[in-house]
């Protein structure tokens, strides 16, 4: 059975949640962000023989780990966080610039 497990790495923790494809959870782990974060991770996730990693932020706050795993032999993913994946959206739709103009309206100080 294919898994994909979906990682949210923070400064001092990790929590990993192990997904099916029909989106059902199937296991939750989180561990501490120290030097044996990958081991636990790999044996928390070894029932999945068939899994796909993937990280926010990997390219950032979880760009460790992403490094561990792969070096390791897994397959990793980057996922855009929160805040960023609503930016990609609205620079998509073109809505950003008016989103942010409308932002600093209220922003404003009134007269």
């Amino acid at each position: 059975m294919q898994v994909i497990i979906g990682v949210d790495p923070h400064k001092a923790s990790h929590t990993a949640v192990a997904i099916s494809t029909t989106e059902d959870e199937l296991a939750r782990k989180k561990v501490r962000a120290t030097r044996t974060q990958v081991d636990q991770l790999l044996a928390w996730a070894e029932p999945f023989p068939t899994r796909l990693w993937a990280i926010e932020g990997a390219d950032g706050m979880g760009y460790l780990l992403a490094q561990q795993l792969v070096a390791t032999g897994e397959h990793v993913l980057s996922v855009p966080d929160a805040a960023t994946a609503e930016r990609l959206r609205l620079t998509a739709t073109g809505l950003g610039p008016v989103l942010e103009k409308s932002r600093r309206t209220r922003r404003a100080p009134p007269r």
